[in-house]
């Protein structure tokens, strides 16, 4: 038990980033306060991740390969880790201005890009700490606890640095220092609770294989033809498509909120509040109902909520109904990546988890660039927030039906 718990700690501590950097404050900020305009910072924010996704995509799988070979699993998850935590607190230097723009995507760029690399070597940990029979409920437990951290960081960030007339440690509003400071708080969260999963639970073997280049796509490859394309790549190609619009409704969501409903910060992070919870709900309700239903069922169900919860976005003026709309879109995101990350724990034996979520990176980041570029490429070009998010629905409606024709997966 106590070694399940601390794998999820790691959700716990590394949700900060997502949370905080890339979907709420600091994409806000960036917006507001350092880009010339929202649509203009929607579209940026949006480029600067998708680069960084493709970027994972290509060099994921031989990473994921060369740690199953030469056993450098936990090697890779400590240093990736440190190198975003280091990055992130980088952020405190990004002033209010334009002069930053490129200061702050840079940054952001690289940080993003450790973190998703780091998440290839923790994903392919979680059949090593469950069984078959459980992996839904440890898979969602995780992603549960992640959630969790999201609520409590985004409340911290709130009542310390946001909502508080006596800011700490000698801040003022002056040049947002009170927002710049978040970074460092969620590099500091990201350090102290990923602690006790990099450092004491989690051991590397000392047996290494020595294989050249070649071995290396040679074993990828294996994964995914089969005489024909295998069961795994048909699930990475639905996965492909319906992460895409995942990772666009989760990466301009934020911007989207702000620019559309003309959100004050406080309102997006209580917003931000409510959404982990229902994620924390759906998460770990989807996790039970993963080992008893299977992965399959679980991640089309979610996806069609998802679509129509999206879809209703598009056609509510109302900051009110969008609440409550938003709140059921968390509903069915954290079952939607719990139970992708169980397919590929349990399609695979375990020498190989390192590059089969090499290939869960790829399938999810190759081209992650085209739903935040999208969304960005199409508010540029029709000025609209709303034309530009709908983009994102098409992606995930194309995942859905690609994975309801793949007929051997639970």
């Amino acid at each position: 038990m106590k070694k399940i718990f601390n794998f999820a700690l790691y959700d716990f501590a590394n949700s900060a980033f997502t949370t905080i950097i890339i979907t709420f404050i600091f994409s806000t900020y960036f917006a507001k306060e350092i880009a010339p305009n929202p649509v203009l910072g929607q579209s940026y924010w949006g480029w600067t991740i998708g680069v960084t996704g493709f970027l994972v995509a290509i060099v994921g799988p031989v990473f994921g390969s060369i740690a199953d070979k030469k056993n450098k699993i936990i090697f890779f998850i400590r240093l990736f880790s440190f190198l975003c935590i280091f990055f992130t607190a980088l952020l405190w230097f990004s002033k209010p201005s334009q002069s930053y723009i490129i200061y702050t995507l840079l940054i952001v760029g690289i940080a993003n890009f450790f973190y998703e690399l780091g998440l290839i070597f923790y994903n392919s940990l979680l059949k090593d700490i469950s069984t078959n029979r459980n992996l839904g409920k440890i898979s969602g437990f995780g992603f549960a606890f992640g959630y969790i951290g999201g609520i409590i960081i985004l409340i911290l960030s709130i009542k310390i640095f946001i909502d508080n007339e006596n800011l700490p440690f000698g801040l003022s509003t002056l040049d947002s220092q009170n927002i710049r400071a978040i970074a460092l708080l969620v590099s500091i969260w990201f350090l102290f609770f990923s602690s006790p999963f990099l450092f004491f639970a989690i051991k590397e073997s000392k047996k290494k294989i020595k294989k050249n280049i070649s071995s290396y796509i040679t074993d990828i490859k294996e994964l995914i033809w089969e005489k024909k394309l295998s069961v795994l790549a048909k699930f990475l190609i639905a996965r492909m498509l319906y992460a895409d619009g995942l990772n666009a409704i989760i990466v301009m969501g934020g911007i989207f909120a702000v620019g559309v409903f003309n959100l004050e910060i406080k309102d997006l992070l209580k917003l931000s509040v409510m959404m982990n919870i229902t994620a924390f709900i759906g998460a770990f309700v989807g996790g039970i109902a993963n080992d008893k239903y299977g992965s399959k069922i679980v991640i089309s169900i979610s996806l069609l909520g998802l679509i129509f919860s999206s879809i209703a976005i598009l056609f509510t003026y109302s900051s009110s109904v969008f609440f409550f709309l938003a709140a059921i879109n968390g509903l069915f995101i954290g079952p939607i990546q719990s139970a992708s990350r169980v397919v590929i724990s349990s399609s695979i034996n375990k020498k190989n988890q390192g590059k089969g979520f090499g290939l869960f990176a790829t399938s999810g980041k190759l081209t992650s660039f085209l739903g935040p570029l999208l969304v960005s490429t199409v508010t540029f070009l029709t000025n609209s927030q709303r034309l530009g998010f709908a983009s994102a629905i098409i992606l995930l409606l194309s995942g859905l039906i690609i994975l309801l024709n793949i007929k051997k997966i639970s």
